[in-house]
């Protein structure tokens, strides 16, 4: 009767294992990341003239062979909030400075690797930055929805659904005026309207800027990945800092 209740439980883990493992890869990811999109932009609401501007899914090519894709930018008088969503499940592990975190599913007995956020969002901030001419007025937020646990997350730019209203009504250093909200909005909504990219060239895009970072270049603003010394020890990290602040770990 014991071995017969052991069996039945190594029975049903190993098809729980198999039902996420299914499950995850049987899901198309932009079905998961558009539902996760659209209950951000229900969060951001809508523009409101005067006192905040939201433009949803981002989409351009910052120069010739490269891309960038925002889920969301949400500007107020604190400042520009460019804003990463993530529809993952299970608990999240990771850190600020780390290039890679952990997904854990199944009571551990899956875990996936995920390129950090925060620095995948930072990207984003520089090309924004640099299409608008300005600097330290950018916040960078990920925001995961409640189907992750992201207590073991050590950063103070995630934000949890529930959580992101707070960017409303958060005072920061900046202080914009609403002619300068409504000019940076415009600029944005004109930057939207001309592209001519689509999402397929952009996945394309992706691929080729893996290929950059193999072969030396920095897949933000071309220059060359140079070894450097940090406290963590030798990364290479690109040329053209602190303009460009692209790292790689010299292990990856």
């Amino acid at each position: 009767m014991a071995i017969a209740i052991v069996f039945i439980v190594i029975a049903a883990i190993i098809i729980t294992v198999v039902c996420v493992v299914v499950g995850t890869k049987t899901q198309a990811p932009e079905s998961k990341g558009e539902r996760g999109e659209n209950k951000v932009a229900q969060v951001l609401g809508n523009t409101i003239e005067g006192e905040q501007y939201v433009i949803n899914d981002l989409l351009f090519e910052n120069e010739p062979g490269q891309s960038c894709q925002i889920d969301h930018v949400f500007i107020n008088k604190f400042g520009i909030w460019v804003i990463e969503t993530k529809n993952y499940a299970g608990s999240i592990y990771g850190q600020e400075d780390q290039r890679e975190w952990t997904q854990v599913l199944a009571s551990g007995y899956v875990k996936n690797k995920l390129h950090n956020p925060v620095k995948q969002n930072a990207s984003h901030i520089y090309h924004l930055s640099k299409y608008l001419k300005i600097k330290g007025i950018f916040h960078n937020i990920v925001v995961f929805l409640s189907r992750a646990d992201i207590s073991n997350v050590v950063s103070d730019n995630v934000y949890t659904l529930s959580e992101l209203y707070l960017i409303k009504t958060q005072r920061t250093e900046v202080s914009l005026t609403v002619a300068q909200m409504e000019h940076y909005y415009q600029k944005l909504v004109e930057l939207k309207n001309s592209s001519t990219i689509s999402k397929g060239e952009h996945i394309d895009n992706i691929h080729r800027r893996q290929m950059q970072v193999q072969n030396g270049f920095c897949p933000r603003c071309g220059g060359k990945l140079v070894l450097r010394e940090g406290k963590r020890g030798q990364f290479y990290g690109c040329s053209n800092y602190p303009d460009c602040r692209f790292i790689k770990d010299i292990d990856e």
